[in-house]
């Protein structure tokens, strides 16, 4: 079994780079350009506010809190529409049965209706999302790169601090005793955090 890590490096959106940003898609980034119109590196990823994987980046310096409309599907009017009875809607008796690319099987447990997928687009409605805007740039994927050709000149100028470091090959025990040395990493370089999945 690998292991991949990943060095990514925050800073905080521009007014300027959040004008991009207009509405909320799960999922999903906003590429920043450099002056030139190519890409450059750096992305805006958007989280709910509510999303515990990113709580400890809610209050952080990096974190733009904003509210964005979101397109979510209205299921119920979707429902009624169908003929559903209102009762078994309210009660959650109405789910999707079955679903491919083009169909979808709706039923109540005991009336089915199939409609073609193009028609939830006209129950699509916007919703306010509270959400988070990190700016985010990956400096560092072992996934991408063997671990003993990392660029050393790379991690100097981003990571500015580390000018001694040495390779050794990772394990999993080794694994099992790496919270401290993270720890240590994350709060001597705010900029930065590793990632390891």
């Amino acid at each position: 079994m690998s292991t991949t890590y990943e060095i990514v490096k925050f800073a905080k959106p521009t007014k300027k780079e959040l004008l991009a940003v207009d509405k909320f898609i799960a999922y999903d980034s906003f590429r920043i350009e450099d002056e030139d119109g190519y890409d450059a590196g750096w992305g805006i990823y958007l989280f709910r506010a509510d999303d515990k994987s990113v709580s400890n980046l809610l209050n952080s310096r990096f974190a733009v809190k904003i509210v964005l409309p979101e397109m979510v599907t209205d299921y119920e009017k979707l429902y009624t529409d169908l003929g559903f009875d209102d009762e078994a809607i309210k009660n959650k008796d109405v789910h999707i049965v079955k679903s491919n690319n083009r169909n979808m099987d709706i039923s109540d447990g005991i009336n089915t209706e199939q409609i073609n997928k193009s028609m939830l687009e006209d129950y699509k409605v916007a919703v306010q999302t509270n959400c988070i805007a990190i700016k985010m740039k990956t400096l560092w994927n072992s996934g991408e790169n063997y671990i003993y050709n990392l660029n050393k000149e790379k991690v100097i100028k981003n990571i500015p601090g580390i000018d001694v470091y040495s390779y050794v090959p990772v394990n999993n025990s080794m694994l099992a005793r790496a919270e401290m040395p993270f720890l240590i990493f994350q709060k001597n370089y705010g900029k930065c955090f590793i990632a390891m999945y």
